[in-house]
């Protein structure tokens, strides 16, 4: 294993935690020490809440390589996707605070050596360096409760806009879903539109599938590489499983021969990997999307569109281009290129069969079995869109070529 994927990462994780240690730190300095007197119910309240939410954050950072069971997994995604901005948001307001603080501050004394009245909640300040003091508090509440206003306001917008579904007018392409066995579902046009966070590429309705096995887990094991580094593509589940045509039609690309990359359960080694996104981007199509195969569709459903299938394993496609395809018939291997941290298939239909200019269009399964609350209750359904974690399984058979 290359420097690289070992220390790199471990530093990484030991900077994270350093940085989370410091920001709860000054959390408590501004919120907490900043707006109380020594020894107030407030104080030793605040002193407990920092310290639940530094535990709570470590926790949400590594709680999902751990893979707990689907409740908890569940509850864990709802608060991170709350918490986590919130928290973002009023570490940032308050360093914004830092700004406004003098100024306050020089404005308060000026009124306070003025005949003129005191704003409300500064009346009655002492001369000398009381009066000092309880300026200090007072300006130091008025920034909390701003910055906390304010980080309230950014996590609302933040989960707020098109909540699920699909987008009003937009014509669902019919397809079967591309593989045979178990697959966990992830960034799910059903929890969110763009599903992926962004229009780019032809985004906008894409749907990530990761293999599990017969206990929902996308690896058969962890070990403290799950946690803190990098780990083979080969431990998966997904990796090397058959890809399968989602729909008849032709082949109009088939990229092969881009490598497939150390795998990231954690969040430690998530941060070098982020890191180098715009290089990725900056090299094009191909340093997305990895190995890839377009597909033109045919018949009525989806004459028109275009479904693209990313992230393949290196040296596994198995068709070219102008070559006719069936559903059911296989494409390649899942595998881990392109912009991909865990072997996993993205799969998307578009209006061009350029990803870099096509736009988005959503899609519809045809009958498949879905688990959406653990492995013990299932459903089966039919023109629909799994929802996000749930592990779905297609009554479609392979076909061969």
């Amino acid at each position: 294993m290359s420097w690289t994927g070992t220390a790199l990462p471990i530093l990484t994780a030991a900077l994270i935690l350093l940085l989370l240690a410091a920001v709860h730190l000054y959390l408590y300095r501004r919120a907490v020490e900043d707006v109380s007197h020594a020894g107030s119910p407030w104080r030793r309240v605040g002193a407990v809440l920092v310290g639940l939410s530094a535990a709570a954050t470590v926790s949400l950072l590594l709680a999902g390589p751990a893979e707990p069971p689907f409740e908890v997994t569940r509850l864990l995604t709802v608060t991170s996707d709350i918490w986590l901005p919130l928290l973002a948001y009023l570490t940032g307001a308050l360093l914004l605070g830092e700004l406004l603080r003098p100024l306050l501050l020089r404005l308060l004394a000026r009124r306070t050596a003025a005949p003129s009245p005191l704003p409300a909640g500064a009346e009655g300040l002492p001369a000398g360096g009381g009066a000092g003091s309880t300026r200090r508090i007072f300006v130091a509440r008025g920034v909390a409760i701003g910055a906390a206003a304010f980080a309230a306001a950014g996590t609302a917008a933040g989960a707020s806009g098109e909540p699920s579904g699909q987008r009003p007018g937009a014509r669902a392409v019919e397809l079967a879903l591309p593989f045979t066995g178990l697959w966990r579902v992830r960034n799910s046009p059903a929890r969110r539109i763009p599903s992926h966070g962004t229009d780019l590429y032809g985004s906008s309705h894409a749907v990530d599938f990761i293999g599990v096995d017969e206990r929902h887990r996308t690896a058969g094991s962890r070990s403290w590489r799950t946690f803190f580094a990098t780990e083979p593509p080969e431990l998966f589940v997904s990796f090397g499983r058959p890809v399968l045509a989602p729909g008849d039609g032709v082949v109009v690309a088939a990229h092969d021969g881009e490598p497939d990359h150390e795998a990231r359960r954690s969040q430690a080694a998530l941060v070098p990997y982020m890191l180098g996104q715009a290089a990725r981007v900056r090299r094009g199509v191909n340093a997305i999307a990895g190995n890839h195969v377009v597909i033109a569709l045919s018949g009525e459903g989806g004459k028109g569109a275009y479904v693209a299938l990313v992230h393949l394993r290196s040296g596994s496609v198995r068709v070219s281009e102008g070559q006719r395809v069936v559903t059911g018939q296989q494409l390649a291997d899942c595998g881990n290129s392109g912009n991909s941290t865990q072997p996993h298939v993205h799969m998307q239909v578009m209006d061009s069969s350029d990803l870099s200019v096509a736009r988005g269009l959503p899609m519809l399964f045809r009958r498949f079995r879905e688990w959406p609350s653990g492995p013990k209750d299932s459903r089966t359904r039919d023109l629909a869109v799994p929802g996000e974690e749930a592990v779905i399984e297609s009554f479609t058979a392979p076909r061969a070529g």
